[in-house]
């Protein structure tokens, strides 16, 4: 037998039922006919794609191996289907890019200025994520690409590093540590914490400082979804957060103040996208990128330089006394 698309999908969908009769009712087959398929494509191929007993279906390393190439064909095949109708239909080629917060900060125009200039007909769709996904889209496929903080669960992605910021701390104004030149992570492991809320754990660690502490001995918990909660919560005086020193330049609120962070390891903006991208203008976009990057060092000794609390200089205004439980 010739194997085409058609028997990709077959072998597809029996790896992801793990299951004939499953497989056979998503696809609207008869199950002797989807069996005789796969035992075709087998024959064909002269590998053993699954292994079959009366109670499981396992896929075999082979089959392993195949499926993953075989999803990735049928990709580039769908975005080649795809890209054919859009000119013929006139529409311009889109490029989806996620992110949260500011993306990569100033580089941002410059980077869409840099991509403008190497594919002028593709549009670029920035969407935003809030913090339930910390890929910004990339692990689900649903964008081209996205600008990322690591560490999260991160599957089949290639990742570029941009640069790695410090962290600072978001302390209410009246916070006994608001006047300091800077705080050490230690003194402030048992403050009331901003928890950024999420189903991805390392990436929850990693905002938690949990590293850093014990187990036994997390602090009170403030819960949140996206900037503009945390920000409320630190104003509101009702926990501390550590975040990105770009929060200063980005997010200036009443009530607030950000003080550099020691003992805590930088924050690293990176690009990522897919292993089985099929969209020709990721790599154009990660030229752009890397094109940025080296021509406006000005720019990446901004983002990148020490923190100072410019709030120590300002002679006007007092930290005052703490709040209840700060």
């Amino acid at each position: 037998m010739n194997i085409e698309l058609r028997h990709f999908r077959y072998a597809i969908a029996v790896a992801e039922e793990l299951s004939f009769t499953r497989a056979a009712r998503r696809l609207h087959v008869a199950q002797s006919a989807l069996s005789a398929r796969i035992k075709g494509m087998e024959a064909e191929l002269g590998v053993a794609l699954f292994h079959r007993t009366t109670r499981r279906v396992e896929l075999t390393e082979a089959g392993k191996r195949f499926i993953t190439e075989a999803e990735l064909s049928l990709r580039h095949h769908e975005e080649a289907l795809r890209q054919a109708r859009e000119a013929a239909s006139g529409a311009r080629a889109r490029l989806k890019v996620g992110f949260q917060g500011a993306a990569a900060l100033e580089l941002t125009p410059l980077i869409l200025e840099a991509f403008e200039g190497r594919c002028p007909g593709v549009e670029v769709e920035m969407c935003r994520y809030d913090w339930d996904d910390p890929s910004a889209g990339v692990n689900s496929q649903e964008v081209d690409a996205a600008f990322v903080r690591p560490p999260f669960q991160a599957r089949g992605l290639t990742m570029e590093p941009l640069f790695a910021e410090p962290r600072v701390a978001a302390l209410p104004h009246r916070h006994r540590f608001a006047g300091r030149p800077h705080v050490h992570l230690t003194e402030l492991l048992d403050e009331p914490f901003v928890l950024r809320r999420s189903p991805d754990r390392i990436w929850v660690d990693y905002w938690m400082c949990a590293a850093h502490r014990r187990r036994t001995d997390m602090p009170r918990r403030v819960e949140v979804s996206s900037a503009d909660d945390e920000l409320q919560a630190v104003a509101a005086g009702r926990a501390i957060s550590i975040t990105p020193a770009a929060a200063a330049r980005f997010y200036p609120r009443s009530g607030i103040v950000y003080v550099p962070v020691e003992g805590v390891s930088p924050s690293t903006v990176a690009l990522a996208w897919s292993h089985g991208a099929t969209n020709p203008a990721v790599a154009a976009f990660a030229k752009a990128v890397r094109q940025a990057c080296r021509t406006r060092p000005q720019v990446l000794r901004k983002i990148t330089e020490p923190v100072i609390n410019k709030r120590v200089s300002n002679r006007s205004v007092s930290p005052g006394p703490a709040r209840t439980g700060q």
